[in-house]
């Protein structure tokens, strides 16, 4: 989804619920091959959406860090908000990741360093 398309939603007078995952970083990469280049500079997604709303169109946007933050939203993103196009951001430990995507990078990462077969 681009800042475009949010906009466009704005217009339209959509009313879903995007949800941002913010964990800081490409952990899929991470998992398979580490380095400064995985680290993203955070901008500040919900202040972005705001100012694309611009107080044309019903936007409502919020932060979230724990569970109990995260249900809250979505009931007030179906309840009281539900007439406006509603952006919840989830911030995630960098870490935070299953132990299946774990294997699979650990997987990735060693066929990636095989040497290449001759032709």
């Amino acid at each position: 989804m681009t800042a475009q398309d949010v906009s466009t939603m704005l217009r339209c007078g959509q009313r879903s619920t995007i949800f941002l995952i913010n964990n800081g970083g490409y952990t899929i990469e991470v998992e398979i091959h580490d380095g400064p280049y995985n680290v993203i500079k955070n901008w500040n997604y919900t202040g972005l959406i705001n100012a694309i709303c611009n107080d044309e169109g019903k936007c409502w946007t919020t932060k979230v860090q724990c569970e109990e933050e995260l249900v809250e939203a979505i009931k007030l993103a179906t309840g009281d908000k539900k007439d406006c196009l509603c952006f919840i951001e989830v911030i995630l430990h960098k870490d935070d990741t299953s132990k299946e995507l774990l294997q699979w990078g650990s997987r990735v990462s060693a066929a990636n360093s095989r040497s290449p077969i001759p032709q």
